[in-house]
């Protein structure tokens, strides 16, 4: 019998007998598991991240190489587009193949800004031509990767906990690389 199925069988018991103290310490001991099988999966998801590192910066330097052969560099720029995404095609959960056939540009979007909505949206893009995200995807190391692993995991159990969405753990991690790109002098203020 596995632990789970153990905890199970001792829930039931103790809901059968009305027991209130029991059944709350085996909810704890239930939580307790949860966070715990948590922190596995979140180690498991950074030491793959750490394993693959060195192999996706070699991918990503033979899919630039392959990008620049195509000299999409004056389209792009002529679009005010300064990239692209591109998704691979995958199964659907039916698993159906699913196939996208567009490639979405990435080009600045101007936000109307609002009154007293908070001063800090848009200030790395003012100050250093680039938005946070693009700071966090030029200059993030592994270790960096392996840490917004364990930050979106974070986020999504404090969002699911608030019923709200919150990114606040991620936004630590970007605002470190930006924090690191500056102290090394990677990253200059345009203006």
């Amino acid at each position: 019998m596995s632990d789970m199925q153990e905890l199970q069988a001792k829930l039931a018991e103790a809901m059968a007998n009305n027991d209130v103290k029991a059944i709350e310490e085996i909810a704890g001991e239930i939580v307790k598991g949860k966070a715990e099988r948590r922190k596995v999966e979140v180690e498991a998801q950074r030491k793959e991240a750490e394993a693959l590192a060195g192999d996706r910066e070699k991918l990503a330097g033979k899919v630039h190489k392959a990008i620049k052969a195509l000299g999409l560099d004056a389209d792009l720029a002529g679009m005010k587009a300064h990239g692209f995404t591109y998704k691979l095609d995958e199964p659907d959960k039916d698993n159906v193949m699913t196939t996208y056939k567009a490639v979405g540009l990435t080009v600045a979007v101007v936000k109307e800004r609002k009154a007293g909505a908070g001063g800090g949206a848009g200030k790395t893009k003012d100050e250093y031509g680039m938005g946070l995200q693009e700071v966090y995807d030029k200059f993030h190391t592994a270790d960096d990767e392996a840490k917004m692993l364990e930050a979106e995991v974070k986020d999504k159990a404090a969002s699911d906990k608030l019923g709200k969405i919150t990114n606040s753990n991620q936004w630590r991690v970007k605002n470190d690389v930006k924090k690191r790109a500056l102290a090394d002098g990677l990253l200059a203020p345009t203006k």
